[in-house]
């Protein structure tokens, strides 16, 4: 079926077999989409002269004749998306030296000649991503100098000639990402300064030649993110002035070398997810002095420089959970004023500076959930007035006086602690109650700490594995908690004449506890040498036995 509107005529439906016509002379633009025609003949829409935009996209055409857009002389844009077409005629696109727009994206080429383009000399833009392009030969796009545009995406590309964008020197967007490029010749884009996007994710590159990009100082994004890059050279970014995004996410990058970032002050964001990073130096990002939000979650960071964000004073957001920082200087986060969310859950923080945020006023947001906090200084979120998400829960707190001052904070600040509130590890008689709800009473003397004392500069050994991309599912904070009343009882009835006091004991347990405890802790000791002295005379007595065996033939 058809409809004409004004100039315009639409076609569309299964039961369209063969392109309608005649068309109207003054037709402009003819839309063919979902039908079931398979194949162009010469002069498939007559004399169209006057036709600008031709659209066939979605449907069964699988085969071109060389004449197929014989007459079409003022056309402007050809789109053959969605199709079936396998091969190029020779000679196809002879006559459209108006053409300025050509999609063949979505179909199943395999093969673009250089003879295929050359009518094409006022193209500026050329889709052929989602093909069957196995391999583009050199001097492909040599007649395309007026290209702006040019998307090679989701193909098939292992290799890219060293010449071949070379005569695109208007070109603004190129993207190909979705190949399998393992590499990228040196000089490929050292003619492209009028690049303002370049698409490389999603590829098999190991290694970057150094200077790639000196000559693409227009550029404003750049994505190689889920590439296999472990290292990237010095200064290979040191010439992006105009760059406001950058994404190097799901690689194998172990460190940042010195000098990596040249002057952007227009970089907004920088994405460094799912890498392998260990430690962050300083001043790693000095030169970023525009950068609203960062992102190193989900690498193996054990350690980060006091001075490693410093000089970005707009940060708005930093991402460093899911990593294996075990502690953090208190000059982290200095000059950070604008800062308004942090995400630092999923680490192995013991402990955090008294004065760790002191810089941080803006902060909204603070995510501490799933680290090793037994405990935190007095007043450390004291200089957080707009704080309104804090989340404590998962981690092993130890409920004792070092505890108060926070107990008592967290019973004024509940609304911030949404519906998993932080609930007690120790004592065993406190384990899953949660903080905010119990009194001064329960909490006793200081319980020896469970984890050694660090430093924001101390080794942590060796490093484990990076965690799941996904974050596992919070718990309820809810454990293995007393019931009310036995918890209501513990704070409130006084001792029976005669009996142990609580703080005489250890683990939280009364004297008379203890020394049950102790007891049965030698008693077992001694049971389990003599168990092994007895097997090593019982196997001392059968090792003759083995000697004197005759040996096998």
């Amino acid at each position: 079926m058809c409809l004409l509107r004004l100039a315009q005529v639409e076609c569309s439906g299964p039961q369209i077999v063969a392109v309608p016509g005649p068309l109207p002379p003054n037709a402009l633009s003819l839309q063919i989409l979902s039908t079931h025609i398979a194949a162009l003949g010469d002069a498939a829409f007559g004399n169209a002269s006057a036709l600008v935009a031709l659209r066939m996209e979605k449907n069964a055409l699988a085969r071109l004749s060389p004449g197929a857009f014989q007459g079409l002389v003022s056309l402007r844009y050809l789109s053959l998306a969605s199709n079936q077409i396998q091969v190029l005629p020779p000679g196809v696109f002879q006559g459209l030296g108006r053409l300025e727009a050509l999609l063949l994206s979505g179909n199943r080429l395999r093969h673009v000649h250089p003879a295929h383009l050359a009518p094409l000399s006022s193209l500026k833009e050329l889709q052929l991503h989602g093909n069957d392009l196995q391999a583009l030969l050199p001097g492909t796009f040599d007649p395309l100098q007026a290209l702006t545009k040019l998307n090679l995406a989701r193909n098939h590309l292992a290799h890219l000639p060293t010449r071949l964008f070379a005569p695109l020197r208007r070109l603004q967007v190129l993207r190909l990402y979705e190949n399998q490029l393992s590499e990228v010749p040196p000089g490929a884009f050292h003619t492209l300064g009028e690049l303002q996007e370049l698409g490389l994710h999603q590829n098999r590159l190991r290694e970057l030649p150094p200077r790639l990009f000196f000559a693409t100082r227009k550029l404003q994004k750049l994505f190689l993110s889920h590439n296999q890059l472990e290292g990237l050279p010095a200064g290979l970014f040191l010439e992006l002035p105009e760059l406001s995004r950058l994404s190097l996410v799901g690689n194998c990058l172990r460190e940042l070398p010195p000098g990596l970032f040249g002057p952007m002050p227009r970089l907004r964001e920088l994405w460094l997810y799912d890498n392998r990073l260990a430690a962050l130096p300083g001043p790693a990002f000095s030169n970023l002095t525009g950068l609203q939000l960062l992102v190193l979650s989900r690498n193996r960071l054990h350690s980060v420089s006091p001075s490693a964000l410093a000089g970005l004073g707009e940060l708005r957001e930093v991402s460093l959970h899911t990593n294996e920082l075990h502690a953090l200087a208190e000059e982290t986060f200095h000059g950070l004023a604008r800062l308004q969310n942090l995400s630092l859950q999923h680490n192995r923080l013991r402990d955090l500076p008294a004065r760790l945020f002191r810089d941080t006023p803006g902060l909204v947001s603070l995510q501490l959930q799933n680290n090793s906090l037994e405990t935190l200084p007095a007043g450390v979120f004291a200089r957080l007035p707009h704080l309104r998400v804090l989340q404590l829960q998962d981690n092993p707190w130890r409920c004792d006086s070092a505890l108060l001052e926070l107990k008592r904070w967290l019973q004024e600040n509940r609304l911030r602690l949404g519906s998993s509130p932080p609930a007690c590890a120790l004592p065993p008689l406190l384990q899953g109650a949660p903080i905010a709800e119990l009194d001064d009473r329960h909490f006793g003397p200081a319980l020896p700490s469970s984890a050694p004392a660090s430093t924001p500069t101390e080794d942590p050994g060796p490093q484990t594995a990076a965690p799941a991309p996904s974050q596992p599912p919070l718990e309820d904070g809810s454990g293995s908690a007393a019931s009310e009343q036995e918890l209501r009882g513990a704070a409130t009835d006084p001792p029976a004449p005669g009996t142990e006091q609580a703080r005489g004991g250890i683990w939280g347990l009364t004297r008379t506890q203890t020394g049950v405890v102790v007891t049965c802790m030698v008693v077992g000791c001694a049971a389990v040498l003599g168990a092994g002295a007895a097997l090593a005379i019982y196997g001392s007595r059968r090792r003759p036995c083995k000697a004197l065996q005759p040996a096998k033939a």
